[in-house]
């Protein structure tokens, strides 16, 4: 787990980071290596090259959910979730994002969600951690 200056609470159950006392949230312990259980090794190896760099950004919390990896600075702003033959890997903006990346962008509240879908094979670059980035910024 990643250390943030924001002050947050420690469930005591599972360990999870959380903005609040009485947040709700799936209590459970899990760590990252049960959720790629399973799964091609190649797509924890991508999970773990964006762990490696988004989790070095200011206050920036890093948990293991019972299906997937949750990012949050003041917000959620990442999450990825391994899936059998990809990893989704979900970031918001406040418009839809077009491309040859995005398998998905869909109004969420205000804003939009993002979807991209990596599997074996696929390389990361820098346009999707720009994404990422000004998800990190907008929330």
């Amino acid at each position: 787990m990643i250390q943030s200056t924001i002050p947050m609470y420690l469930c005591p159950d599972c360990e999870r980071t959380l903005k609040h006392a009485n947040q709700w949230h799936h209590c459970a312990k899990v760590s990252i290596p049960d959720l790629f259980e399973g799964k091609d090794p190649e797509l924890e190896y991508i999970a773990d090259q964006i762990l490696a760099q988004v989790s070095e950004w200011d206050s920036v919390i890093v948990s293991a959910t019972k299906n997937c990896l949750v990012f949050v600075h003041n917000q959620t702003f990442l999450v990825i979730r391994p899936m059998q033959k990809v990893l989704d890997i979900k970031f918001y903006s406040e418009k839809p994002v077009e491309g040859s990346l995005i398998f998905k962008s869909a109004p969420a509240g205000k804003r939009f969600e993002n979807h991209v879908r990596l599997g074996k094979g696929h390389t990361l670059n820098d346009v999707l951690f720009r994404l990422i980035r000004h998800s990190y910024q907008l929330l």
